[in-house]
């Protein structure tokens, strides 16, 4: 047999065959060859067993590590601040520094807040170690500015005075029993505003021409 009827009976021979399996082909698993366990050899030197963690965090000391910063933030005009706020990291962003002086302010954005150092404003997205420089060692100094700062207005005492005398007047009680020319004619309001005069005049003898000169203008009055 020549080579080329050999190539030409291998080829018919490939042909009858289907090129690709069914969907549906299952392997007999009876045609498969048995192989032995196929295991990794040993190594030479048994591999060292890892400590256990601790439950505890620590934490770790990293030499190159940046040194923490403390941030100093006064502000140019109203409102008045000085924060400070201390073991931060060059990496931390004025962003973050904003939102701190917001919450100082009790303000619900940070919208109205500006960061300054030296003078120049300072964006969002700056670090304080881009803004500061070489020198973000140590303490920091940042300026603070609140743009349309609008002091929370005290409530008006006056008027709350106002208020809680006319509360007072409206509960309390009302007086019972005599009243109008009744009274006058009573003993004890003559003896009541005897002792008032005495209390304020402090003579007996100027008293009791006073309070004759009381009871001559009632007794002589135009009757209503």
């Amino acid at each position: 047999m020549t080579e080329l009827t050999f190539a030409k009976s291998f080829l018919s021979t490939l042909d009858s065959r289907p090129i690709k399996l069914p969907s549906d082909h299952i392997s007999d698993p009876k045609t498969f060859e048995p192989k032995g366990p196929y295991t990794l050899p040993r190594m030479p030197n048994p591999m060292a067993k890892r400590p256990r963690r601790s439950s505890t965090p620590s934490t770790p000391t990293n030499p190159g590590a940046a040194p923490a910063l403390s941030i100093s933030l006064k502000s140019l005009r109203n409102p008045p601040i000085d924060l400070r706020l201390s073991e931060q990291s060059p990496g931390t962003s004025i962003h973050d520094v904003k939102v701190a002086v917001a919450e100082t302010l009790g303000e619900k954005g940070t919208e109205k807040i500006r960061i300054l150092y030296k003078k120049k404003p300072c964006a969002d997205s700056k670090t304080i170690g881009e803004v500061v420089g070489e020198e973000a060692t140590g303490e920091v100094e940042l300026a603070v500015m609140v743009i349309g700062w609008t002091a929370p207005q005290a409530p008006d005492l006056t008027e709350a005075a106002a208020i809680g005398a006319d509360t007072v007047m409206s509960e309390a009680p009302v007086a019972h029993g005599r009243s109008g020319e009744a009274v006058v004619e009573t003993e004890e309001f003559w003896g009541d505003l005897q002792g008032w005069l005495l209390q304020r005049v402090r003579d007996e003898t100027a008293t009791a021409e006073a309070l004759a000169c009381f009871k001559r203008g009632w007794n002589t009055r135009t009757p209503r």
